[in-house]
């Protein structure tokens, strides 16, 4: 709200229960590969890289080449 950002427009990487409202409130909800299994019907995508071993960079990284 504070940058006039529509939360449609927004990705959230989570992994836990506790991420679950943040994951119903964007528009691009994505989950690591070793997330909670309760967190599967809140996101869009999974990645291939554990939390804390390259998750965020892959996310980033897609993201960079879907621009291109």
């Amino acid at each position: 709200r504070e940058h006039n950002i529509d939360p449609e427009n927004t990705l959230f990487l989570g992994n836990d229960i506790n991420d679950i409202p943040a994951f119903k409130t964007v528009g691009y909800p994505v989950a690591v590969a070793d997330a909670f299994l309760e967190v599967e019907e809140f996101i869009k995508f999974k990645t291939k890289a554990k939390g804390g071993h390259g998750a965020v960079r892959e996310v980033c990284d897609i993201i960079f080449r879907s621009k291109k």
